[in-house]
């Protein structure tokens, strides 16, 4: 019995092997010939590599913040000299943090979310329930992202610049205005993908979905 086990674990193992050589690679194309499962394959890929973009500016930009603020205590402590503007790019990293991570957090919805009557709807309700409340969520979000472009533009002609580096204000208004309006598009794309394929952001949140796990209390 152990031989036998051991036997059709081994020919599990070199079956798994000549069907991982087979499959084709995944590149920035997709390749010729490729079957529907592994487009699929390709595609929640790129999804998942898109949605990771926003999120390595936030954790360059917190590095930044974190190595400054470490120089600026130490200088403080040893040669009663910190850094001027450290108050100042804190501003600007923080804003940087929070909007540059705003569309992965909305496309990957990791956002708070309070499902208190999902557990009585059918699969296809909620997904249709997803959709509308995403795309509606997105469009909310296109007025303030083209008022805040609008501010940026009074910014830029009154001349306003920041108090010790006199960098002007509107780059990272600019900036806001962007990630704002990025946002609006990952909540849309966010509605149509679940709608058209639940799986392909991650496990969709469902009792009759295996691969979901809902957090613990």
């Amino acid at each position: 019995m152990t031989g036998g086990k051991a036997c059709s674990m081994t020919t599990t193992r070199r079956d798994a092997g000549s069907a991982g050589a087979a499959s084709p690679r995944v590149t920035g194309t997709i390749p010729a010939g490729m079957g529907a499962a592994d487009r699929t394959v390709w595609w929640r890929r790129f999804l998942h590599a898109a949605g990771n973009v926003p999120s390595l500016l936030a954790g360059m930009v917190l590095f930044l913040l974190m190595v400054m603020t470490f120089l600026d205590v130490l200088l403080r402590s040893t040669v009663n000299n910190p850094i001027e503007s450290a108050t100042e790019l804190t501003r600007l990293a923080l804003a940087i943090i929070v909007f540059s991570s705003l569309p992965a957090v909305s496309y990957k919805g990791e956002h708070i979310v309070v499902d208190l009557l999902e557990g009585y709807m059918g699969l296809r309700l909620r997904r249709i329930l997803d959709l509308l409340i995403n795309v509606v969520s997105g469009i909310a979000l296109l007025w303030p992202a083209a008022r805040v472009w609008q501010l940026a533009e009074r910014t830029r002609e009154y001349g306003d610049v920041t108090e010790y580096l006199n960098i002007p204000q509107f780059y990272i208004a600019w900036f806001i205005a962007v990630m704002t309006f990025a946002t609006a598009l990952a909540f849309i794309a966010r509605g149509i993908v679940l709608f058209v394929d639940p799986d392909a952001i991650g496990p969709y949140r469902s009792p009759d979905n295996p691969a979901y796990s809902p957090p613990e209390d």
